[in-house]
């Protein structure tokens, strides 16, 4: 059996495909362009390379299949990984739209396998700390916060052509609310479930690009915070961060900075934290914790029913902007 099959060979499956083999998994691939299955034989030769996905299932069993394919495409492979009896860890979003996904965890679920969501952020160190002085209430009660993520599409992929990047692609499930939902999910975590929202979602810049570039978001977390979200491809700036209120202290959360700051009201000052920069590590962490969650059939951190809900509110953010309405999630 070999420990894991990843379905689609871009960027995110082979960062996976890389760090599963040097963690001393074995690990098999399914792509069908020959461009990157070339690039993947010459660099990983140790992993078995298929073009399709029936192909690589008459090959052989696996004990997970990563889901990395445009984000229209995740259902179909999850639901056959699903029923050859493969744990699922599924890039997020889940899909990109809310169809089909009960199916799928419904089917996860009867089969009694381990499946994830692909949010990767819950395991980078500057926002795992702020976690840790929320819970431990260093500033008291959420009451209001927001998050702002802004990053230019043709600096994501310098190698190729923005255009014809999936991101640019309305078929292919591109658009920064489908592809920045990191935000929903790290301000779900932070301050609490989104129970409402009134959004604005479309296409502004001079991008050429078929999906939405700009989503902003107001939104209610439970019944006694709000806070808001922002969302584009448009900032050559790269920049990302969270600001939380409280009762008793504010948060500042610099992604790019790797910082945490705090305010001490009673000394009048910032308690800073850095952290080493990079991401990398996050990655590798996030599958330990997959894995090790599939050999103690536990729940994961965040789990397909994770997705599930943020796949719920994005589209209560897309019902909101066409209607000009505040949309509760369902």
């Amino acid at each position: 059996m070999i420990t894991a099959l990843v379905v689609g060979g871009g960027s995110i499956g082979k960062r996976h495909l890389r760090n599963l083999l040097a963690t001393g998994r074995s690990a098999a691939v399914v792509e069908t362009r020959e461009d990157r299955r070339a690039e993947i034989a010459a660099k990983h030769p140790g992993a078995r390379i298929f073009k399709s996905l029936p192909e690589a299932l008459a090959a052989e069993r696996y004990q997970a299949g990563f889901i990395c394919l445009p984000t229209a495409y995740h259902l179909e492979p999850a639901a056959a990984l699903a029923r050859a009896g493969a744990h699922i860890f599924m890039e997020k979003p889940v899909s990109h739209t809310v169809d089909g996904i009960p199916e799928l965890l419904a089917a996860v679920e009867h089969q009694g396998l381990t499946g994830m969501t692909g949010f990767c952020m819950r395991f980078f160190k500057p926002l795992q700390h702020a976690k840790a002085l929320i819970d431990a209430g260093r500033i008291g009660r959420v009451v209001t916060a927001r998050s702002f993520t802004g990053v230019y599409l043709p600096d994501w992929h310098p190698y190729e052509d923005y255009r014809s990047f999936y991101m640019a692609k309305k078929a292919q499930g591109g658009g920064v609310l489908l592809d920045e939902c990191h935000a929903f999910d790290w301000m779900q975590w932070l301050c609490g479930p989104i129970a409402g929202v009134f959004s604005l979602v479309g296409t502004f810049s001079d991008l050429e690009v078929e999906t939405d570039d700009v989503c902003e978001v107001i939104a209610r977390f439970g019944d006694r915070a709000v806070g808001s979200i922002h969302l584009d491809m448009v900032d050559r700036s790269a920049r990302s961060y969270v600001e939380i209120i409280g009762t008793a202290s504010t948060l500042l959360v610099d992604l790019e900075g790797h910082t945490v700051r705090l305010y001490d009201h009673g000394k009048r000052q910032w308690e800073t934290t850095a952290f080493e920069p990079g991401y990398d590590q996050m990655y590798v962490d996030e599958i330990n914790h997959f894995f090790a969650c599939v050999d103690k059939r536990e729940r994961p951190c965040v789990d397909l029913g994770d997705g599930y809900r943020v796949q719920r509110i994005m589209d209560a953010c897309a019902r909101s902007s066409a209607s000009g309405r505040w949309v509760t999630v369902d």
